[in-house]
């Protein structure tokens, strides 16, 4: 295979492209979707095939097959050659692809117990105790849903550079959603646990707990009040802390959001954008993490980024083209969905590094506030700045004192306002949620977290 696909690079370059890359895949994978005690989905998927890029003049061309012949691939090679050279002649803006280090790499990612190794049904009947388990913890317990994804994938990745790698990957990811419903009131409670690696993730108590876990919450919603609205200080726990770095300043700080002008961060390089505590990192390169890797879909090496050093804004996540335009190296932040769709800009881990506060030393300082806890789903307008986040739970500050719990609590704000009010973080770091996030028709596996983080000025909102 990798002979095949050297050769294919040497066509494209004869055929004129300036620059040329490849990725071949073998994947395969397993999902099962559980809901209300009913198996919806049961699907096993092999997908294989190749995609190819052409780069001519500043335009780039795409194609791909899922035939694995030379014949097969040389058309597309064709096609993505033809289609670089056709869009040329509409290209508003010319630039060459500066050469990156070539790499020469294999590695395929440990694990104990390969999923494809485990039986359909041991899978369908983990997924289905899930289920089970939302539903024995409450009669209120009114609908639910347990889902389960593994995905082992080869692939094999060259370029022009003279880059030739094979990466093997392994990831799960479980999840359960559990509604509650009483007296007119709905609430909704989740969990996830995902990773590299393999089935021995989905032996671990943590696992076979998920079901339990958002049944509970979804519950203690139900009992609480609705959250009163206005402007409070609030202490964000390591979840609604990850989904800030990730939704508000991780895709802001992704180089072609930038170069499309729609990143409130455009021409803030080297500027404060927040406060001299924050510190904010993208790492792909964190063992054990589901958003690790260690090579791109470019092939270039991953490496940690610091997007922001003491509140300076100090670099952006970079692919070969946004490098190149931009002037700096490119960084390893490159990924595809899968081998029919092109490679774009995409997070990994990413975090708010820690403090040197206790989080009871946070809650003890608080006056008046809120305790965040958790969150759900978040809306960011990049160009413009402005986020709004729903979170799991909220829980009333008094003076030092955690009272009253709330439900139906979101925040929203200005990106630039709100990390410039961040009054201390605490030392209790963690990784707190792996999911899938979404970009371009296009989903990736990524994590983010921090520590208990305490922000003034937030303005909270209730959602009926």
């Amino acid at each position: 295979m990798e002979d095949l696909a050297e050769g294919i690079i040497k066509h494209a370059q004869k055929l004129g492209a300036e620059f040329a890359d490849l990725r071949i895949e073998n994947a395969s994978g397993t999902t099962i979707v559980v809901m209300d005690g009913r198996t919806k989905a049961m699907t096993t998927s092999v997908e294989t095939g190749c995609g190819i890029r052409a780069f001519v003049g500043g335009a780039w061309g795409f194609a791909s097959t899922n035939t694995l012949t030379r014949t097969s691939l040389r058309q597309a090679t064709e096609a993505a050659v033809d289609l670089a050279k056709a869009a040329k002649a509409k290209a508003k803006l010319e630039f060459e692809i500066v050469h990156a280090k070539p790499v020469r790499r294999k590695e395929v990612y440990r694990c104990r117990e390969r999923a494809a190794d485990v039986a359909i049904e041991d899978k369908l009947a983990y997924v289905l105790g899930l289920d089970k388990s939302m539903k024995a913890l409450d009669q209120r317990i009114s609908s639910t849903s347990a889902r389960y994804d593994d995905l082992e994938a080869d692939r094999v990745v060259a370029n022009s550079f003279g880059t030739l790698s094979r990466i093997t990957e392994r990831w799960l990811i479980s999840a359960c959603s559990a509604w509650a419903r009483s007296e007119g009131v709905a609430q909704r409670g989740h969990a996830s646990l995902g990773n590299v690696g393999g089935y021995e993730l989905m032996r671990r108590e943590s696992a076979e707990r998920l079901g339990v876990e958002a049944a509970e919450q979804a519950i203690r919603l139900l009992d609480s009040k609705p959250v009163p609205a206005g402007k409070f200080t609030c202490i964000l726990d390591n979840k609604m802390t990850g989904m800030l770095a990730h939704e508000a300043f991780g895709h802001a700080c992704e180089a072609d959001s930038v170069l499309a002008s729609s990143s409130v961060l455009e021409g803030k390089m080297g500027k404060r954008v927040a406060s001299e505590d924050i510190s904010l990192i993208d790492d792909p390169t964190i063992p054990s993490t589901f958003g690790y890797f260690s090579l791109d879909w470019e092939g270039v090496g991953a490496k940690r980024h610091a997007l922001i050093e003491d509140g300076v804004l100090v670099g952006y996540m970079h692919n070969l083209e946004s490098s190149s335009r931009m002037g700096v190296r490119p960084n390893g932040s490159s990924r595809a969905q899968a081998f029919n769709s092109p490679p774009i800009i995409r997070m990994s881990n990413t975090y708010i590094a820690g403090g040197d506060w206790k989080k009871e030393e946070l809650i003890e300082e608080l006056r008046h506030g809120l305790l965040i806890q958790g969150s759900q789903y978040g809306y960011v307008e990049t160009a413009k700045g402005q986020f709004m986040f729903k979170c799991d739970e909220a829980y009333q500050v008094d003076r030092g004192e955690v009272g009253q719990r709330y439900r139906d609590a979101s925040l929203s704000g200005v990106i630039l306002d709100v990390l410039k009010n961040v009054k201390g973080l605490a030392d209790d770091f963690m990784l707190a949620d792996a999911g899938y996030c979404g970009k371009g028709a296009q989903t990736a596996r990524t994590t983010d977290g921090g520590p208990h983080m305490c922000v003034s000025d937030m303005v909270v909102g209730g959602l009926a």
